[in-house]
């Protein structure tokens, strides 16, 4: 994969209609970012209890934007690895690569919301079992990628010469994975991903960038241990917008996207929320992205 830097816009669909999440990925398009990612919820994140701003289902958005876009990649940030069969759900992402004529990036999590498991699949699973289910979701997906046939034999998954027809444009499909835990999460982004995405702390914590250096080193630890080229891998994480009021933010942003780059941070993911969420995308577009050499 090409390492110059990367610019995401991540806009959680609670609350939204389909036109303003359509407006917010089409600006983005635009204005020139890399990708778009949404996050996959059947339920309200921080209110699932509540009785609005709930989200529309991730995948099937994914599709119907990719239908209305060009150039722009588009993604999960993160899907659950357990919301859908790992044959279905690679069916799934092979139909958004081949309607977005090949923009897809494969996002996936162990999953974390206990009552949207136990509200939509009926359990809640160790944090053990699902970090086995992240593999072996991984795994099974990456094979019905780039085969036409698989037969996969898991302790949570079994699949007898399942037919993925056609293929995806994309061969293969980038894989992101979500997460920093350091024992499994790492060591399975370390073997099977093309995108590691470090969540570390919002944009003014000091105690970030030696957070984040320290999941980079986990990661580094990882590769070597199996032969993989730490470089091979495009590391990302993300800057929270919520204190983008000023331009003084504007340069601590800039700064805090340099001090990213010299670390080797190849996707930064810019988090879009709320009201501000269109203004925020065309204010990062022109405020920011023009002071770093890429091809925006």
């Amino acid at each position: 994969m090409s390492k110059e830097i990367w610019f995401e816009i991540h806009a959680p669909p609670e609350g939204k209609s389909f036109e303003e999440i359509k407006q917010i990925c089409q600006t983005a398009e635009e204005a020139g970012f890399d990708l778009f990612t949404i996050t996959d919820h059947f339920m309200n994140m921080r209110n699932p209890r509540g009785v609005g701003n709930h989200p529309l289902e991730s995948w099937t958005t994914l599709a119907a934007l990719a239908a209305v876009t060009k150039k722009i990649k588009l993604g999960t940030l993160v899907t659950c690895y357990a919301y859908r069969r790992p044959t279905v759900l690679a069916k799934m992402a092979t139909t958004v690569d081949i309607i977005s004529g090949g923009r897809l990036i494969f996002g996936i999590g162990a999953g974390w919301h206990e009552e949207e498991f136990n509200g939509f699949i009926g359990s809640f699973p160790s944090a053990k079992e699902r970090l086995r289910g992240l593999l072996e979701t991984i795994e099974i997906c990456k094979s019905m990628f780039t085969s036409e046939r698989t037969t996969y034999h898991g302790r949570l998954y079994t699949v007898n010469n399942v037919l993925n027809s056609p293929q995806p444009i994309q061969k293969p499909i980038p894989i992101l994975v979500g997460g920093s835990g350091e024992k499994v999460t790492l060591k399975i982004a370390a073997k099977y991903a093309d995108i590691s995405h470090l969540i570390t702390s919002g944009l003014s914590e000091v105690t970030d960038l030696s957070e984040l250096d320290h999941k980079l080193s986990v990661l580094k630890k990882h590769c070597e241990a199996i032969g993989r080229d730490y470089n091979d891998i495009r590391k990302a994480t993300f800057i929270w917008l919520s204190r983008l009021v000023s331009d003084n933010s504007i340069e601590d942003i800039v700064n805090k996207i340099n001090e990213y780059k010299n670390r080797g941070i190849g996707l930064i993911t810019f988090l879009v929320s709320g009201a501000r969420a269109l203004s925020d995308v065309q204010l990062l577009s022109k405020e920011v992205m023009p002071q770093f050499q890429t091809h925006h």
